[in-house]
């Protein structure tokens, strides 16, 4: 009983851990910016693979991303320095981004959506929405459960498992009601809004990049 109430506090704590790096709100806005024209079904449906997708890479670097990393000798600050210039140069893509008149579903009439299909994974859901912070935060995770109980052990990865999982709903819920959320904004406002957000996506990969620039010097 008491090894499953430590267990079952690793789910707030992977939960609030991860929620200010995945940032769904935030990056549901900066989403809006890059499909509008979308049709809502085929946004819906996008919805739930970007939270699968986020839900499969999160759980996979929470389970093996410490072997990989050490198969190819690489250390979690380099993770975080190379993972912030991608996220830095992903935000700058953005801020630099023309508008244009033509919605997105227009590019294909005869299969709509299927000009961000493909975007499914990359870039929307890394580095977007699991983006180099949140592998940091699953493989920390990873690193610092208890090793000597094999009873403790199962249940705090249960446990974060679980915490994962919560994370990618309201990523889910989010996504999904991304129209609902901007429905208020106009065109100019959406933009301005999308502008801003991908400013602070620049600042954050920078943020990271920085991070782990400096854990390399220690």
């Amino acid at each position: 009983m008491i090894s499953l109430l430590i267990a079952l506090k690793i789910i707030p704590m992977i939960f609030m851990a991860l929620f200010p790096v995945v940032n769904p709100i935030g990056t549901a806005l900066i989403l809006f910016g890059m499909t509008r024209g979308v049709d809502d079904q085929t946004w819906k449906s996008m919805s739930r693979r970007i939270a699968l997708y986020s839900f499969l890479f999160l759980s996979f670097f929470f389970f093996f991303g410490s072997y990989i990393l050490k198969l190819f000798g690489i250390s979690i600050p380099v993770v975080q320095f190379s993972g912030g210039i991608v996220l830095a140069l992903m935000g700058w893509q953005l801020l630099n981004q023309k508008e244009t008149s033509k919605p997105v579903s227009e590019k294909d009439p005869d299969h709509p959506g299927l000009s961000v299909e493909p975007k499914a994974f990359y870039p929307f859901t890394f580095p977007l929405t699991v983006g180099p912070g949140g592998m940091a935060v699953v493989l920390t995770f990873s690193a610092h459960l208890n090793q000597e109980s094999m009873l403790l052990l199962t249940l705090e990865r249960g446990a974060a498992i679980i915490g994962i999982f919560l994370m990618c709903v309201v990523v889910s819920l989010c996504y999904r009601n991304l129209k609902f959320m901007t429905k208020r904004f106009s065109a100019a406002g959406a933009l301005a809004i999308s502008k801003i957000l991908a400013f602070f996506v620049l600042c954050i990969g920078v943020e990271i990049a920085w991070a782990g620039f400096k854990a390399l010097g220690h």
